[in-house]
């Protein structure tokens, strides 16, 4: 009778002891690095925008200094450079989508395989119409 008291006592201690909740949970994340790094680069793609617009500025006032009294000098900035640009960012994200079908199908279909071929012991067959089929025993 002691020894099962000991048992039940030992076992409700270990029950009451143990945290099953706090185990099963992940840790948060620390994100803060990457809303860091996204204030930095919007802060440097700033700097970078305002540096280009004041050589621009300064070096139409040197010029209007120096007598010149013709239009603003183009910038270089046109419809047609920001639509190219676009079009490119475009093409960017498309081919980055492409790649990231591609490798989820590859992963996909290694797993279908290993899961057919070593798992269940199916083996790949080609049907009657010229398609691949699994066959399982």
């Amino acid at each position: 009778m002691k020894n099962l008291l000991t048992l039940v006592f030992t076992l409700g201690l270990a029950a009451a002891l143990t945290s099953t909740r706090a185990a099963a949970q992940m840790p948060n994340m620390d994100m803060s690095w990457g809303i860091r790094n996204q204030m930095q680069y919007q802060a440097q793609g700033n700097a970078m925008a305002h540096a280009t617009a004041m050589a621009y500025y300064n070096y139409m006032r040197r010029l209007r200094a120096m007598g010149y009294t013709g239009p603003s000098l183009p910038t270089g900035v046109t419809p047609e450079s920001l639509q190219n640009s676009m079009q490119r960012l475009q093409q960017a994200q498309d081919g980055f989508h492409a790649s990231s079908f591609a490798n989820s199908n590859r992963t996909f279909n290694s797993a279908t395989n290993y899961d057919y071929r070593a798992i269940r012991g199916c083996t790949l067959a080609v049907d009657s119409y010229g398609q691949k089929t699994w066959v399982c025993p």
